[in-house]
């Protein structure tokens, strides 16, 4: 609210936060009388209903209506999911992440470069996308490395087996190997893996629009970051304090709070527990999760965590695919247990964290 009304300024603790949300409540707020506040709620609202929208048409055509519509239920009664609806981030930059997805996964590379150059305006998170996109750059070079790999495997099986047998050789197969008969690529992709590439650039150049927008606005381009430190908690070298982080993790204070969140923690751990379905399912997933999900566990030390984890589409994909009911069953087994409790718990969660966050007490 403030920065929608007033802007960006130096000294201003408010600076620790992405332009991208109250420059766009700004802009919509005459639409609806210039009320900044029904601004945000309308938009956060309807935002937050385009993503779920999108999320499960997404997650449909991969793995079926069926873990789809469980992984949106899930996704609507995680207790973190109440800042959808309020005048908060979340709402655009799940959406804005779930464009960047589909764009990858589509080879859409215009939609790719847009939500890609506006995610590091809306959160700080926002330029690790830059790990799923380079993933997506190298995914042409792939069956050139994998059937590398594999040649330079069997030609050393085939050497071994040389050794063994006193000299008499015995290639029994494989890529580049006599007798294989593999189609193996010659030459590495490096046109494509080069093209693709190409949108890394689109993060960066969003994350050096953020920088010279602070600098015109406070005369600091890394005001920013400076304002972080009034909070005393997200800062970049959390990120590779992997002692303080493990510390962090086993010494909560209270069962919610700012800092020392037992329910923060508790969320962490269902996103690891997530970890083996998502390697199943597309490893892809795993670097998504990694940016939405491990990275501001580390730089807050759970600070916010069940907040931020609301936006880790990955978590709820796992859940709807390993949760969902299976046709051929009959009664109630484990699964159908542990889908029923985990939205019980969701749902009551969610409820307590709602009444909370209304009466002015800390939800995340």
């Amino acid at each position: 609210m403030y920065l929608s009304q007033s802007g960006y300024a130096a000294g201003v603790r408010s600076c620790a936060f992405y332009p991208l949300w109250p420059l766009l409540v700004r802009g919509f707020a005459p639409v609806l009388g210039g009320s900044h506040l029904l601004a945000g709620l309308v938009l956060a609202n309807s935002l937050s209903l385009a993503a779920w929208v999108g999320f499960h048409r997404l997650v449909s055509r991969r793995w079926g209506e069926s873990a789809a519509t469980w992984a949106l239920v899930f996704l609507v009664a995680f207790p973190g999911s109440l800042f959808f609806q309020f005048h908060y981030s979340e709402s655009l930059f799940l959406l804005l992440v779930l464009l960047l997805w589909w764009a990858l996964e589509q080879g859409r590379p215009g939609w790719a470069a847009l939500a890609g150059g506006l995610l590091p305006l809306t959160r700080g998170v926002g330029i690790f996308v830059v790990l799923p996109i380079a993933g997506y750059a190298l995914k042409p070079a792939v069956p050139w490395v994998a059937a590398r790999a594999r040649q330079a495997s069997r030609l050393g099986g085939a050497v071994w087996q040389t050794v063994l047998h006193w000299g008499r050789l015995r290639c029994r197969g494989g890529g580049g190997v006599a007798g294989s008969g593999e189609a193996v690529p010659a030459v590495f992709p490096l046109r494509a893996v080069a093209r693709r590439a190409l949108l890394l650039a689109a993060p960066l150049l969003g994350w050096a629009a953020y920088l010279a927008l602070m600098g015109v606005w406070t005369g600091n381009a890394f005001e920013g970051f400076a304002a972080q430190r009034h909070w005393g908690v997200h800062a970049v070298g959390n990120l590779w304090d992997v002692p303080k982080f493990v510390v962090g993790f086993f010494t909560p204070s209270e069962w919610h709070a700012f800092r020392g969140s037992v329910l923060d923690r508790c969320a962490f751990v269902l996103v690891l527990y997530c970890l083996p379905v998502l390697w199943r399912l597309d490893k892809s997933l795993l670097v998504w999760i990694y940016v939405l999900g491990i990275l501001p566990a580390m730089s807050g030390t759970f600070t916010s965590f069940t907040r931020f984890a609301s936006c880790g589409f990955p978590f709820f994909i796992a859940l709807g695919v390993f949760l969902k009911p299976d046709p051929g069953a009959r009664g109630w087994g484990i699964r159908a247990w542990l889908r029923w409790v985990l939205l019980a718990v969701f749902a009551l969660l969610h409820v307590v964290l709602v009444w909370r966050f209304v009466n002015f007490r800390w939800a995340g």
